[in-house]
């Protein structure tokens, strides 16, 4: 399985991956253990009753949700102590996130989240992350740490929703619609991001053939150390709308599906970073995503007045960071 996170950190800008995949070692992993409690009768505030926190969470859990629809229901909360416990008791900030992941995506796509998970981020130094839950992909989670939601006031500067933003990014991009999770990489003949082979006409295949097969080679040996990582950057600067863009072709297409939401005004081609966002321009259904989540949003100008913001391309916290480009079955965003 493979972790996809956009991690944001106060002072130190790094990257992690939250994964459940056992194989993936890394400092900067996040293991969730299994999910096995059943539902518990809901409350009035669509919140279950205390679930009696025995499960001890390795990562900062603090409680998971089950998505029905557009709403959650409480279904664990984690055995927590001190700060998280107070994280643990205000739902309404819970419900607060939640209502900011409405109306970022579509109903429709929300069925493609059966998961919502409250965590503190300090354990790992992450802002969010999605995982999938089903080897198919057809079903995913999606974690948002709290902690640095309401850092310096609730959505600061729209990170949140940037955050929020870029991890779907990746589940639209990766999920059972995109690739094929049956088909090993020895068999695959288009793109093979580590979830699965993705089709031939996926975003993702489509980013790589036009814009990442001609360097594939050298960036292969430009990831195995940290100098020839930035080496790579500066040769191709001009192919990536953020430097943490140039990771790998997963994160560059949630950065590109942030960019070109992000962005006011369709970008011209006059680069590749430029020609990879006019890419989504070219599909219907990621035009209608951004309408939605710009409307949503009041991102569209009423006068001079702007009711919402999100950080300007390359204003984000993780911007000029890289990723750990190693990873492919389990990586964060």
């Amino acid at each position: 399985m493979r972790n996809i996170k956009r991690i944001i950190i106060p002072v130190l800008v790094v990257l992690s991956i939250f994964t459940v995949n056992l194989s993936c070692s890394n400092d900067e992993e996040i293991v969730v253990p299994p999910t096995e409690a059943s539902d518990p009768t809901p409350d009035s505030n669509g919140d279950s009753e205390d679930t009696g926190g025995e499960t001890v969470g390795s990562e900062g859990e603090i409680t998971l949700y089950k998505v029905t629809g557009d709403n959650i229901t409480k279904t664990l909360d984690y055995k927590v102590t001190g700060k998280d416990l107070e994280y643990q008791k205000d739902v309404a900030k819970h419900q607060e996130i939640w209502s900011l992941v409405k109306k970022i995506v579509p109903f429709e796509q929300l069925k493609k989240m059966s998961e919502f998970l409250i965590y503190n981020g300090e354990v790992t130094g992450s802002a969010g992350f999605v995982i999938e839950i089903k080897r198919d992909l057809s079903d995913w989670q999606m974690g948002i740490a709290i902690n640095y939601a309401y850092e310096g006031g609730f959505n600061a500067g729209g990170e949140l929703a940037y955050t929020i933003i870029h991890e779907f990014g990746h589940v639209l991009t990766l999920n059972n619609t995109q690739l094929d999770a049956a088909v090993a990489q020895e068999n695959c003949k288009n793109y093979f991001p580590g979830e699965g082979c993705a089709f031939e006409k996926s975003y993702i295949n489509e980013l790589h053939s036009n814009y990442w097969n001609d360097i594939w080679s050298e960036y292969e040996e430009a990831k195995k150390d940290a100098s020839a990582q930035e080496e790579f950057y500066q040769k191709y600067q001009e192919r990536y709308v953020t430097q943490y863009a140039s990771t790998n072709p997963g994160e560059d297409i949630a950065e590109v599906f942030a960019t070109f939401t992000t962005l006011k005004e369709k970008p011209e081609g006059k680069t590749i970073a430029e020609k990879k966002i006019l890419l989504m321009y070219n599909r219907d259904e990621l035009v209608n995503f951004r309408n939605h989540i710009r409307k949503n949003l009041s991102l569209r100008k009423k006068g001079d007045a702007v009711t919402f913001e999100l950080p300007q391309p390359g204003a984000w916290k993780q911007a000029n960071s890289f990723g750990n480009p190693h990873k492919t079955k389990c990586r964060r965003y």
